[in-house]
């Protein structure tokens, strides 16, 4: 019945239009003062970043910005310690977050017209992981079943140098999910990528269940809201950490004669896309890349990894979307951004979203309807293995 009636939906249902915009950035530990800097000779313009990332959709009404990084992950007094026993470093770790939060919500005040104010109706962070949404003030009396929760996916679950901060809220009669995620690290360690996504995807009750009235009509396949994939638009954004599969010099060579789409077609992730069955991220799309690989530069630099361990370049940092109906999410945009303060570049994809509102008593009589129709059918179904059996002789 629910498949019947998602069938239908256009028939009881209207629909609006509106646009979200995803930043993702592994800052490498960077503050935001570090934005307060240009580079002409490499054109880079540091300063100018959050706002052209502002400016990369006229008018938003979802903003989403999710970082990776933002406290050291190599210092294991910053994270470890912390996290696991608490330090006087705790306070350190905590400013660092408000910092980019403040950072954030300025850029956006001043980017955004006086008279179109915008709220944060989700923020969270976890071992260097951070989620900052902001919505158009005018549409929160829109909004509903509100959650945020973290997924640790570092040392077996228990800690969360490497996991996912998961957000969701419904708008209007439609359900959204934003996935920030940052994924096990290491050219060889795809099998431990694809595992920490199904961990992530998979996690039951996530959130807690929604309202009982919505069930039916906000979320999809018959889901009541507690898994992320019981969403209508799941949007995944983060340091995925897929790479690609050549030598370095290959990969050098490649970006250098600008041959992206040689690149593209030893990509771990496009390729687990198309070719794994069992991959999670097979009911997702991706737009077309056309940008240079993301990671991994020298700080300050326009130069991919110099030092000894000289890292393969790739596409580490990804946004991805999934909807069960496609034609109701449009890509406007997938870009990078200059920015050479760490050692990734970031990323931001702008979408134009098709939202429904649900006439629950034209729903109603959809749904009894289908369901006089599926009596009938039953009815006939019984009535046809009656006379079948009648003409074996069994009855």
């Amino acid at each position: 019945m629910d498949y019947a009636l998602e069938k239908r939906e256009r028939e009881f249902s209207s629909f609006r239009s509106m646009k979200v915009l995803v930043c993702t950035w592994n800052v490498d530990a960077a503050k935001p003062e570090t934005l307060n800097s240009v580079d002409n000779a490499n054109g880079v313009n540091n300063v100018g970043f959050l706002d052209n990332v502002l400016s990369s959709v006229d008018s938003p009404d979802i903003l989403v910005f999710g970082f990776q990084e933002v406290i050291d992950l190599e210092s294991k007094k910053m994270t470890a310690k912390t996290v696991l026993f608490g330090s006087d470093n705790a306070h350190k770790v905590s400013r660092s977050y408000k910092l980019w939060y403040d950072r954030l919500v300025y850029a956006v005040r001043v980017a955004m017209p006086p008279d179109c104010p915008y709220s944060v109706i989700h923020t969270e962070n976890l071992v260097g992981l951070f989620t900052c949404i902001f919505i158009r003030s005018s549409e929160k009396e829109s909004m509903r079943d509100m959650a945020i929760t973290t997924v640790k996916r570092g040392m077996g679950g228990h800690y969360g140098n490497k996991g996912a901060i998961v957000s969701r809220f419904v708008l209007d009669d439609s359900s959204f999910c934003f996935i920030n995620c940052h994924l096990a690290a290491g050219q060889s360690e795809k099998s431990a990528r694809n595992s920490d996504l199904a961990a992530v995807l998979e996690e039951r009750s996530v959130f807690p269940e929604a309202t009982k009235a919505d069930e039916a009509v906000v979320f999809a396949g018959g889901g009541d809201g507690s898994m992320i994939l019981d969403h209508e638009f799941v949007f995944l954004n983060g340091d995925l950490n897929y790479r690609i599969d050549q030598r370095r010099e290959a990969v050098i060579s490649s970006i250098r004669a600008g041959d992206l789409q040689y690149l593209l077609g030893h990509d771990q992730l496009l390729k687990e896309m198309t070719t794994n069955r069992a991959f999670r991220l097979r009911v997702f799309h991706e737009a077309p890349i056309t940008f240079l690989p993301t990671y991994k530069y020298d700080r300050h630099s326009n130069e991919y990894d110099t030092s000894e361990k000289r890292r393969i370049p790739a596409w580490c940092d990804r946004i991805l979307w999934r909807c069960r109906d496609a034609s109701r999410v449009e890509t406007l945009h997938y870009n990078r951004y200059e920015v050479n303060v760490s050692d990734h570049r970031p990323v931001s994809a702008g979408f134009v979203v098709r939202v429904k509102k649900v006439d629950y008593a034209a729903r109603g009589v959809v749904e009894s309807e289908l369901s006089r129709q599926w009596s009938q059918e039953q009815r006939e179904l019984v009535h046809q293995n009656q006379l079948f059996y009648t003409e074996l002789g069994w009855i």
